[in-house]
């Protein structure tokens, strides 16, 4: 993949929004990141629990290694962070009606203290642009069956689900997969607005 893309986002923007008057940044850090570490342990101790049955089967195909990791974005609200998200490049691409999505969002989270702000979204467009600036015209991702509120978002969102693609097929039963165009997202940053 060509890495420009990566240099122009190196700062992807800052985002100004009310709520006792704070400030947003939304950054591109490594996967290793502590920051984009420590939301992801965040989130492993919160959604763990409810595969913890399935563990043996989902622990090695939701763990990318650092190499699969095309931009991880974290979203800080002064010196915390608050929300992150990966791209992660596929092995194979994923056919959404003609179109070949080379990638897949990764680990979209946020903390439980800064939900209902509209940082989901605001990760989830800035990694829609971003792999439509590297020139996919779709991107997928993947969640689980038993996470309501994943799936709320990204229907609510305009992701349309799809079969589950490679590898999580070999889990279909506890996965739901997800596609959505990036064509509006290509020329430039999303035009999509945070919701409140």
């Amino acid at each position: 993949m060509d890495r420009g893309w990566r240099r122009r986002a190196a700062m992807v923007d800052i985002f100004t929004m009310p709520r006792h008057a704070s400030t947003l940044q939304v950054r591109e850090v490594a996967w290793e990141d502590p920051a984009a570490a420590g939301l992801r342990a965040a989130m492993s101790a919160e959604l763990d629990p409810r595969y913890a049955d399935q563990e043996a089967r989902l622990r090695p195909l939701l763990s990318p290694g650092p190499e699969q990791i095309a931009l991880t974005l974290v979203v800080e609200d002064g010196d915390e962070p608050v929300a992150c998200g990966s791209l992660r490049t596929l092995a194979e691409a994923v056919d959404v009606d003609g179109a070949p999505a080379r990638h897949e969002v990764k680990k979209l989270y946020v903390a439980p203290g800064h939900r209902r702000r509209g940082l989901a979204t605001l990760v989830l467009e800035e990694l829609r642009a971003a792999a439509g600036r590297s020139g996919d015209d779709a991107v997928v991702l993947h969640t689980g069956t038993l996470q309501p509120e994943a799936v709320a978002l990204y229907e609510a969102r305009g992701w349309r689900r799809i079969p589950p693609f490679v590898p999580y097929a070999e889990i279909a039963d506890l996965s739901l997969c997800f596609a959505a165009s990036t064509s509006r997202t290509r020329e430039g940053r999303s035009t999509a607005t945070p919701a409140s």
